[in-house]
């Protein structure tokens, strides 16, 4: 029986995620493209920083799995690919997909379920927990964030808050062992619970790795407007993030999709013309979905 549900998870993996890409490309107005007259050097400067983010990703959830004990795992090619094809399963509704793709996938090359279950956890808190503090700290103090309303901004503040206090190396690692206690109904192994170190590490990998995602959106934004000043790139990073962040926790909606662009368009409003804003918004739904595709087909050939 478990032979035969392991025939069917990966194609059913492919399936769905080609099923919810053409959905989700759906809604892309290429109209509104049509008149877009880009900077081309910045839109391919901003397709290699992205890659790098990707790449950079890969390297944080080694390290991550490593620190929690399976020092055996070495980054190799594989395993990157692994790392790209698991990315693509956030265009598929929820955050399961996502992670059971990564956990199914690196299980095959012989890491442990237990540390890449442990792993996607924690990855998740870290992540959503320090782009959120990220970009609260570069717009916190911009009163164009104003723009969203008084109360989003201390909505965020709270979700911060309570991501910090859960990642607390006690706290988190009395939540993880208890679920696991409750699902397998038994103990989770020491070696396995995330150290103060473990959570620093990942969080300061995230925080470069958002700059770094920042950075490539800037130069999107600058290849449809190059009149777009250069002191603006603080406000593009955190507006970045922070999009980045709502659509995480808005599960019901594959890769984010309405949450990450509607907050772009109003922040991206606020900075140059509305009209340049939509298609800029429209043109990082398509190229997000180009990168993740060539991020894949890179890493394809290292599969085997």
């Amino acid at each position: 029986m478990l032979k035969k549900l392991n025939r069917v998870i990966a194609p059913a993996f492919y399936i769905l995620l080609i099923v919810f890409l053409v959905l989700y490309l759906r809604h892309v107005d290429f109209g509104k493209l049509a008149h877009v007259h880009i900077a081309w050097g910045y839109l391919v400067l901003s397709v290699f920083v992205a890659l790098g983010a990707r790449y950079l990703g890969s390297f944080t959830w080694f390290t991550i799995l490593r620190s929690l004990g399976a020092r055996e795992l070495h980054i190799h090619k594989a395993m990157v690919a692994v790392y790209a094809k698991a990315w693509l399963g956030r265009y598929i509704p929820g955050t399961a997909p996502w992670i059971l793709g990564k956990i199914y996938f690196a299980s095959k090359h012989g890491v442990s379920k237990q540390k890449l279950a442990v792993s996607a956890l924690l990855e998740g808190g870290l992540q959503i927990t320090t782009l959120l503090v990220f970009s609260l700290l570069l717009l916190m103090f911009d009163k164009r964030l104003d723009v969203l309303g008084g109360g989003f901004k201390i909505l965020m503040m709270l979700v911060a808050l309570a991501g910090i206090v859960i990642l607390l190396p006690p706290v988190y690692n009395r939540i993880v062992g208890k679920a696991y206690r409750l699902l397998r109904r038994k103990a989770l192994d020491a070696e396995n619970k995330a150290s103060a170190e473990t959570i620093t590490r990942g969080a300061a990998l995230y925080l470069v790795d958002a700059a770094v995602s920042g950075f490539s959106l800037f130069f999107i934004a600058k290849g449809v407007d190059p009149g777009l000043a250069w002191h603006n790139i603080v406000f593009v990073i955190g507006a970045a993030s922070l999009a980045t962040v709502v659509s995480m926790l808005a599960i019901f909606a594959p890769g984010g999709l309405g949450v990450r662009e509607g907050i772009q368009l109003v922040l991206f409003s606020l900075i140059m013309p509305k009209e340049l804003a939509v298609m800029v918004t429209v043109l990082m739904r398509l190229w997000s979905v180009c990168v993740d595709l060539l991020f894949f087909a890179l890493t394809r050939p290292w599969a085997r």
